[in-house]
């Protein structure tokens, strides 16, 4: 595979709306709909969120995005990278870049919410350090949110 570029953008640009649809597609295949975290309403150009489009060549492999918290800790979101790109080492890489912005941006902590049924992501999420934690915030009173957390 080419190199990655990891391109700064808009959630609400056409393009990461489609990958934000996909990714979403597949979370209604496993929770329901009360139980998905995406973004909030308005925040597709929040200035607190740093929203990532991958890209190799002219193929669009995914994208993920950090959501500054505090002045000390960040949420990981909307992490997807397209199946038929899956298995190569791009989620790993997409992580490893949010975690660079984060700690640029003088952050410390990064934080995630996944679900149970995502054994792929939990594997990954814990390769890379990520730790339990109990549910933080909007995933405290919900049943399938698994939450996490490592110290950069």
């Amino acid at each position: 595979m080419t190199a990655l570029t990891f391109r700064r953008a808009f959630a609400d640009e056409p393009i990461a709306k489609q990958l934000i649809n996909e990714l979403d597609a597949g979370f209604l295949k496993l929770y329901p709909p009360e139980h998905m975290f995406g973004l909030h309403p308005n925040e597709e150009r929040d200035p607190r969120l740093h929203f990532f489009i991958i890209e190799t060549g002219d193929s669009v492999l995914g994208c993920g995005a950090l959501r500054v918290l505090d002045v000390s800790c960040a949420e990981l979101k909307r992490m997807y990278v397209r199946p038929e790109f899956r298995g190569l080492g791009v989620a790993r890489k997409l992580i490893r870049h949010l975690e660079q912005t984060a700690s640029a941006l003088g952050i410390s902590c990064m934080r995630l919410e996944t679900g149970p049924e995502q054994i792929e992501a939990l594997g990954l999420y814990r390769s890379e350090g990520y730790s339990d934690i109990p549910p933080y915030g909007e995933y405290v009173s919900s049943p399938v949110s698994v939450c996490m957390e490592k110290t950069l």
